[in-house]
């Protein structure tokens, strides 16, 4: 995941949901997403990120279907995410594609990254239909 500014990250604080489980009367973080819209048909799924001790249980897919049904309401056709965990995508439907095939992502996000003449993310996406 990217370092954030202050600054993003309260610009960008209403793309994001969390997973939490409530007890003893306080709330504890499982999970994060965000969906961000970078595009008049496309959104990006965002640092999707899990507790290590609740892994398995679930709930990133809960979170990932979360960000499906936003993308299908606001009716945008296509959602994509840089991953190294292409197995948890591609069981929702994402496939593999190239990097370039995203300009608006690489334009816009990943030429402002230390890693942008390295990068070792996999390009997913999944075409959103009715």
């Amino acid at each position: 995941m990217l370092s954030r500014s202050f600054s993003q990250v309260v610009e960008k604080i209403r793309d994001f949901v969390v997973a939490s489980e409530n007890g003893l009367g306080k709330s504890s973080l499982r999970g994060v997403v965000g969906l961000h819209v970078v595009g008049e048909d496309l959104a990006e799924v965002r640092s999707l990120a899990v507790d290590e001790n609740y892994l398995g249980q679930g709930i990133g897919k809960k979170m990932l279907e979360v960000c499906i049904q936003e993308a299908r309401d606001l009716e945008l056709k296509r959602i994509f995410a840089l991953t190294y965990r292409t197995d948890f995508f591609a069981k929702l439907g994402f496939e593999k594609v190239e990097k370039l095939s995203l300009p608006q992502k690489i334009w816009g996000d990943c030429v402002h990254c230390a890693k942008f003449s390295d990068c070792d993310e996999i390009a997913m996406l999944l075409s959103i239909t009715e």
